[in-house]
């Protein structure tokens, strides 16, 4: 299951591996959320249905319709709200709420019917326990279904087949004259594979997630062609 980009696409074999969880990790800012979008984006277009779980409100479907996803193919929860626990001194009750999230995504995987399901674990998220991660390498293997979780860093251990990190390269901006506010333009975001269980590891990538991808000074800087557009708050934000 493809991107749509195809530099990205090139380092990971094609595309994501159906009946495998893969990973896409790196600190706030650096594209998570932009990256997961252009799979739910490139899924949707091709009529598979996607499910969207997060532990917050993160996702933008104003971004996903300006990057070409199919509204109606798409589900989408987030639990923010349904609990608001104080994680404790161990940090229990924040583990938790996590688990929460991975547990609906279990469910969808048994439901069926998805060809994507991507799991927003949250900045906070820590190691998942091995049970959790074995429920869920297991129901992807069993649905057929692409898993992607998005989080600071890996949290699925050995369940995870393909681990992609992004690095937030720079961040464009323009002015129309010397004393206009300076707007945002979008991102240059690094891909490294840093896992790859069924092929080549080490491969990296540059994409380029313009807000417009006519922006002056940005779509054609470096030799790249810009990524679809994405509204300037989910690249805030991912």
């Amino acid at each position: 299951m493809g991107s749509g980009l195809p530099a990205l696409d090139a380092i990971i074999g094609g595309g994501l591996v159906r009946g495998r969880i893969s990973e896409i990790i790196g600190p706030v800012g650096s594209g998570r959320t932009t990256v997961a979008i252009r799979f739910v984006a490139a899924a949707t277009r091709v009529g598979e249905v996607a499910a969207w779980i997060e532990s917050a409100r993160r996702f933008d479907p104003a971004a996903a319709l300006a990057a070409g996803a199919v509204p109606d193919r798409i589900l989408w929860t987030s639990l923010d709200g349904r609990c608001k626990p104080v994680p404790d001194s161990s940090g229990r009750l924040h583990r938790y709420r996590l688990s929460l999230v991975f547990k609906a995504a279990e469910l969808a995987l048994k439901v069926g019917g998805f060809g994507l399901v991507v799991i927003d674990a949250g900045a906070g998220a820590g190691q998942l326990p091995r049970s959790i991660a074995l429920r869920l390498a297991r129901e992807a293997e069993r649905s057929g279904a692409a898993v992607i979780v998005i989080a600071p860093h890996g949290v699925c251990g050995a369940f995870a087949a393909l681990s992609l990190n992004l690095t937030r390269l720079k961040a464009s901006f323009s002015r129309f004259t010397p004393a206009s506010p300076a707007l945002f333009d979008g991102l240059v975001i690094q891909a490294a594979v840093v896992r790859n269980k069924l092929g080549r590891v080490g491969g990296s990538a540059l994409i380029r997630a313009a807000i417009d991808p006519a922006t002056p000074g940005f779509a054609r800087r470096e030799g790249q062609s810009p990524a679809a557009p994405i509204r300037r708050a989910a690249a805030a934000r991912a």
